[in-house]
């Protein structure tokens, strides 16, 4: 029988690297944009290159948070990094997926209803919610890179 945790991570891949339910995945999403396109900021909005700093972000937190720590959070400047190199954006990303995946893979399944510390809710709503994140910010660069 397969583990909430590997319904999890499932989900996970699926969304960022293709065969997803509701379109296109991350990694899908950010195909072939040029740099130029990337590192663009319409007026009132992110920039692609932006968007995707900021997913790294948010990743490597619950990242950290898998692994325990009690402290770490998002800064001002990490929330929302100002992009100069969108092939390094890319890269914070993917390797973002690859220690998430990983941490997920040593994550207690029982630990999925502790509460995440300085959160108010459990690890089983944080990591659907770094999904949901995902693919709020996909359906943004969907719309930027037109």
């Amino acid at each position: 029988m397969i583990s909430e945790i590997e319904r999890i991570t499932e989900l996970l891949k699926k969304s960022f690297e293709g065969e997803a339910w509701h379109g296109p995945s991350v990694s899908e999403a950010i195909k072939d944009i040029s740099e130029q396109k990337a590192l663009q900021k319409p007026m009132h909005s992110h920039s692609i290159a932006g968007l995707v700093l900021h997913m790294a972000s948010w990743r490597n937190f619950v990242t950290k948070k898998l692994a325990g720590d009690q402290t770490h959070d998002v800064s001002e400047q990490e929330n929302f990094p100002a992009p100069t190199n969108w092939a390094s954006a890319i890269s914070q990303l993917n390797e973002s997926q690859k220690a998430l995946i990983a941490a997920l893979k040593e994550f207690p399944e029982e630990k999925l209803t502790a509460v995440v510390p300085t959160r108010k809710y459990d690890f089983y709503t944080l990591l659907h919610g770094i999904i949901q994140h995902d693919l709020y910010h996909t359906g943004q660069i969907m719309i930027l890179k037109k």
